[in-house]
């Protein structure tokens, strides 16, 4: 594979094929799962999104720790998305900073990115 192929051309067909992804999930899936295979399938797509970004780079720290912590907080903010863990005082915190949505799903893709970093 070519360097340039690397750096900017499997980023955007993990981009449109995930966007395929989400809207498959979101037209074919009823109700009760539809909500939990969108957002399982876009965080997943956002943070192999940020995995391919760092892709071509020369890897600076192989601590197993750091992966453990964020592959941990992709987790938790699947979760929090999911409404399965709810703590009122960090959702207050989260509501101050402005944490949903869209600051959410460019969280997804820094913790990808780092995740090799």
């Amino acid at each position: 594979m070519s360097t340039f192929f690397r750096r900017y051309g499997l980023p955007l067909i993990l981009l449109l094929l995930g966007g395929f992804l989400v809207r498959l999930d979101a037209s074919f899936l009823t109700r009760d799962l539809k909500t939990t295979a969108v957002i399982l399938t876009r965080a997943l797509v956002m943070f192999g999104f940020g995995i391919s970004l760092y892709h071509a780079r020369k890897r600076r720290n192989e601590s197993w720790l750091k992966k453990i912590f964020i592959s941990f907080l992709l987790l938790f903010f699947i979760f929090w998305e999911m409404g399965a863990v709810v703590f009122p005082q960090l959702k207050a915190f989260f509501d101050f900073l402005g944490i949903e949505g869209f600051v959410l799903f460019c969280f997804y893709v820094y913790l990808g990115y780092s995740f090799f970093d």
